[in-house]
């Protein structure tokens, strides 16, 4: 299963394996084993990785880009970390959920 078997090594093959995988991150799957291959033994690679547009607008200005290459999570306004901690919460809540069954 990818949580137990792959997540271990996703961020040293991204040379950042003293970092923490992101919390807001989406990845996009695809499965590149032939049609029929049993579940176990199914190949999946990585599209792309995601952390500007998980559905968090409210983040954005705490997204480094070439004109705000410093760009931190203080750059949010007040009003917009308020909005962003709801879908956090949100967020939270279901992987709670999921995780505890």
């Amino acid at each position: 299963n990818f949580l137990k078997k792959d997540l271990p090594h996703v961020m040293p093959a991204l040379d950042l394996a003293e970092e923490p995988v992101p919390l807001w991150w989406t990845t996009d799957f695809i499965n590149s084993s032939p049609e029929g291959t049993k579940t176990e033994d199914e190949k999946w690679i990585v599209g792309e990785f995601n952390c500007s547009c998980v559905g968090i607008s409210r983040c954005l200005a705490a997204y480094c880009k070439d004109d705000t290459p410093n760009a931190c999570f203080d750059d949010i306004s007040e009003e917009d970390k308020a909005e962003a901690k709801k879908y956090g919460d949100l967020m939270g809540e279901k992987a709670f959920g999921i995780l505890s069954k």
